[in-house]
């Protein structure tokens, strides 16, 4: 990530906050179509814990996740997460990777944004 102004996004959860849980789904949706159309695209989204639901088949967030890709932007979903939650043959998104590839990237980006 020697990019210059390299920013990552990083998501642990199928929902944005802690709130109410469909307001959270709401807020997910509005927060990765936003990013999707955005001007200042990230280089990377990483997935894991619940998160990785959202790069998975039947996700109504496949499509702006595909968008982003589409721009370049990597989406990394976490491998160990996959397995947990039994959706490893299910990803329809963005790339397994290891927990010790995702905190090297989160170690290389100018900017982690934790939503």
């Amino acid at each position: 990530m020697s990019e210059s102004n390299a920013r990552i996004v990083v998501l642990n959860s199928s929902r944005f906050g802690q709130g109410n849980p469909r307001l959270g789904e709401s807020l997910m949706e509005d927060f990765l179509d936003t990013l999707a159309k955005s001007v200042h695209v990230p280089q990377a989204i990483l997935l894991y814990n619940s998160a990785v639901v959202l790069a998975c088949k039947d996700s109504k967030l496949l499509k702006p996740l595909k968008a982003l890709a589409d721009l370049g932007c990597k989406v990394l979903v976490n491998e160990e997460s996959l397995v947990f939650y039994s959706l490893a043959a299910n990803l329809e998104c963005g790339e397994p990777t290891s927990l010790k590839d995702m905190t090297e990237c989160m170690m290389e980006a100018d900017a982690v944004i934790k939503p």
